[in-house]
């Protein structure tokens, strides 16, 4: 059965009015919700959108954020598979309604008055899914990819689940469990924990900046500042990067729900992309942005899949984790290890070329192509130990263990190669591409060179030739190099990564 939606052919229909028979059952019990709060409008996507109308989705799809934002609050059916699953579920009152009891303590001498301890007994439930925002096994709503910027940015959400009705907003959270509500984060999954970073980040830098740039006008400076200023004027290092990290925890989780359609990757995040960008003041490139480039390129596809050309062609360059259709994970959370001095001088980013018109806005589209680029290449050969390659004998006098990127010149391994694509593990050579070293102290039994005080490692990403006259690469997975002096006496140079 379909779901109702509005498209050019009905849109006069629509305007003219919509019975309630002719709404799915989650769209007629939002409805309900909707008078019972005494609220006059409601906002349904495929309704208010012109689903077939390319002009009308492009232009709406990246209002959503504000529309989220601004909302009185937004209605949640957490558990609904569709949009016929509705929001009210039917359980035992029993199970969720908490029963008010008083404690009598006697007191601790004959004189002393009794303590007395009001507070409720309740029932021993299951945790309800609503809750459950960042774990495996998440409820039907918050798999969906449009979803996660509804959630972060809505600042009120009553939410439906099998169990419970519950709400939260900024401050506060409620249930049928917990009527009395609590304060906002007391008890929350890693998932809201990013989301209560990012709120805060966000609040605080956008106050920051408009500081400054206030600042700049009551002085008399309002010329045009450079990309190269952002919210690094306003807040410090540390501050940014924990901002910076939420993002990219948050783009973990997003990249981790389903997304319909493949080409909505950029919109479906625009909104949370668009706060970002306000309150940084940092150009949004692909979904990674300029002032934190180095450590934003480290991604890598645990879960990686078949290439899907069809992305990297019109969804996103490859040096981006919107090229895949997999799970992306950032090296941002040992990089700032304790002790670890890190270095980006091999890697220079000249100019982001861009590739496409501006159709969807800033935050609704890849919007650059080629990363024009200064740095090293050396080349390595790869090998999967477990199922090993047809030209293992190519390989098997040269001692190893688990690692699988080869000098074959030098006859050693030198480090770990982690594919984008199942189909790009054996590649018969990658070209190293170093783009942060870190230099930490020696491990206990870690083997040393002579008069070495310290370990340099390289992290970075593994590209592809494409076209060996014009320079031009393409990144097909990251690396870790055990020893960056693996990279001394190369020389650097000037390349393109599309």
């Amino acid at each position: 059965m379909q779901i109702i939606t509005t498209t050019t052919s009905t849109l006069v229909e629509r305007m003219e009015g919509i019975t309630m028979e002719s709404l799915s059952n989650t769209f007629r019990d939002a409805v309900k919700v909707a008078r019972e709060m005494n609220v006059r409008y409601l906002w349904i996507d495929s309704l208010c959108i012109v689903q077939n109308d390319l002009v009308d989705w492009e232009k709406e799809s990246v209002r959503m954020g504000s529309y989220y934002s601004n909302a009185l609050f937004n209605i949640a059916a957490v558990s609904s598979s569709d949009g016929f699953g509705g929001l009210f579920a039917s359980h035992n009152p029993f199970e969720t309604t908490p029963c008010p009891a008083t404690v009598i303590l006697p007191s601790s001498d004959t004189v002393g008055e009794q303590k007395v301890i009001e507070g409720f007994l309740r029932a021993s439930i299951s945790r309800d899914p609503a809750l459950q925002v960042a774990i495996f096994q998440r409820p039907p709503l918050w798999q969906r990819a449009w979803v996660l910027q509804e959630r972060l940015l809505s600042s009120r959400m009553l939410m439906f689940s099998n169990v419970q009705m519950s709400w939260k907003c900024r401050e506060e959270e409620a249930s049928e469990l917990a009527p009395e509500g609590s304060q906002r984060h007391a008890d929350m999954s890693r998932g809201d924990d990013m989301l209560r970073l990012v709120l805060m980040g966000l609040k605080k830098f956008h106050l920051q900046t408009q500081a400054v740039v206030q600042k700049r006008v009551d002085s008399g400076r309002e010329e045009a500042k450079g990309e190269e200023e952002s919210a690094y004027d306003c807040g410090t290092e540390e501050e940014l990067i924990q901002l910076y990290n939420a993002w990219y925890d948050l783009v973990t989780l997003y990249t981790k729900c389903a997304l319909t359609i493949p080409s909505d990757i950029f919109p479906a995040i625009s909104g949370i992309a668009s706060s970002m960008g306000a309150a940084t003041q940092d150009r949004y490139v692909a979904g990674l942005w300029i002032h934190d480039l180095h450590r934003g390129l480290l991604w890598s596809a645990p879960d990686s899949t078949n290439s899907k050309l069809d992305l990297r062609q019109y969804r996103a360059p490859s040096w981006s984790w919107a090229s895949l259709g997999a799970t992306s994970n950032f090296y941002v959370r040992e990089i700032s290890q304790k002790g670890m001095k890190v270095s980006t001088k091999l890697f220079t980013v000249n100019r982001i070329a861009p590739h496409a018109p501006d159709r969807y806005g800033t935050f609704g589209r890849a919007g650059v192509g080629t990363l024009e680029v200064t740095g090293i290449l050396r080349r390595a050969y790869p090998m999967d130990t477990d199922s090993g390659l047809p030209e293992e004998a190519v390989f098997k006098d040269i001692p190893h263990r688990r690692e699988t990127l080869f000098d074959l010149k030098e006859r050693r391994s030198v480090g770990w190669y982690f594919a984008d694509n199942i189909d790009r593990r054996y590649l018969s050579e990658v070209w190293c591409c170093p783009i942060m070293t870190e230099e930490r102290p020696p491990r206990q039994g870690e083997k040393q060179q002579d008069g070495q005080t310290s370990i340099v490692e390289a992290r970075g990403i593994a590209l592809l030739l494409l076209e060996k006259d014009m320079n031009i690469f393409m990144r097909v997975g990251s690396l870790w190099i055990r020893d960056a002096s693996w990279f001394d006496g190369c020389q650097m140079e000037s390349f393109s990564i599309i």
